[in-house]
């Protein structure tokens, strides 16, 4: 997916958020700022792709002010209350019929995507959301052609998205397998916003739920296959399906064709986001795209 307009306003602004936590030292935050000026300055245009921008980004404000994860207590904070808050969630589920356990998983998990930060216009307030579980659906909903695809040997490759959510995640995780699937779930390698890194799958149980758990092997936002491992590669090229969670992987996937159905499952909490897929802000998405598919 291209920028929009409104990307360059967001890019900026998180990167703002991101320097006044990583550093008290005006100095330091002057030149953190000048550099991520001079990057979008040379770098945003009509062919940049925001979740590129962002990782760079995101590597000069380590780089410049020495925090290695400006999300870090963050993160540990949203993984111990999402902790708190599954087993209500987890009663729930089973209060629903059987046969809709895997897209009620699937409406949580999406939910759930609302815990990000420093989006502008956004709120990563996931207990008033879930609040409203039982009225919320699928603006965008394929999970039926979805659940067509899944059975018994499917080789599923999970992509996670922010720390926090993962903990609901291990839901959908725990449907794909009781379907029969073989469920390799992928974290980043390395610091990248307030997504989830293998210490925070730890941290909240996912380990106990998937048959593989892997990183991409690199930092970046998204999911930018220019970067990502040979063991990462070998999983995305051998699965049957993937389930993509999360705006950057949408981002960044989309710019390649789709090596089998994906199915993109995000919460579209930003405006250029939401313009693309063709849904409202804050709208739940569930777009299942062909192999071959490219935006």
């Amino acid at each position: 997916m291209k920028v929009g307009s409104r990307c360059g306003f967001c890019l900026l602004h998180r990167g703002y958020q991101q320097i006044l936590r990583a550093t008290e030292d005006e100095s330091v935050r002057l030149e953190a700022v000048r550099q991520l000026l001079a990057l979008l300055g040379e770098g945003f245009g009509p062919e940049a792709i925001p979740s590129v921008i962002g990782s760079d980004r995101d590597r000069i404000i380590r780089r410049v002010t020495g925090c290695p994860d400006t999300y870090a207590e963050m993160k540990h904070t949203a993984n111990e209350q999402a902790l708190a808050f599954l087993p209500v969630i987890e009663e729930y589920l089973q209060g629903q019929p059987a046969a809709d356990w895997l897209r009620t998983a699937c409406k949580i998990a999406c939910i759930a995507n609302v815990i990000e930060y420093d989006v502008p216009g956004h709120s990563p307030d996931f207990d008033e959301v879930i609040s409203r579980v039982g009225e919320e659906g699928f603006y965008i909903d394929d999970i039926i052609e979805f659940k067509g695809l899944l059975g018994p040997g499917v080789r599923v490759l999970f992509l996670t998205d922010n720390a926090g959510e993962i903990a609901f995640d291990r839901l959908v995780v725990r449907e794909l397998r009781r379907r029969g699937c073989l469920v390799t779930v992928a974290v980043k390698g390395g610091p990248s916003l307030n997504d989830a890194l293998m210490v925070d799958a730890e941290a909240v149980g996912m380990l106990e739920e998937t048959d593989q758990m892997i990183t991409t092997g690199t930092d970046a936002v998204g999911v930018n296959l220019s970067e990502t491992s040979e063991e990462y590669n070998r999983v995305h090229q051998g699965a049957d399906v993937i389930l993509a969670k999360g705006m950057a992987n949408w981002e960044t996937l989309t710019e390649y064709p789709a090596p089998c159905p994906t199915m993109f499952l995000f919460r579209a909490k930003c405006e250029p986001v939401a313009t693309v897929v063709g849904a409202p802000l804050q709208s739940n998405v569930a777009k299942l795209v062909p192999e071959g598919w490219l935006l």
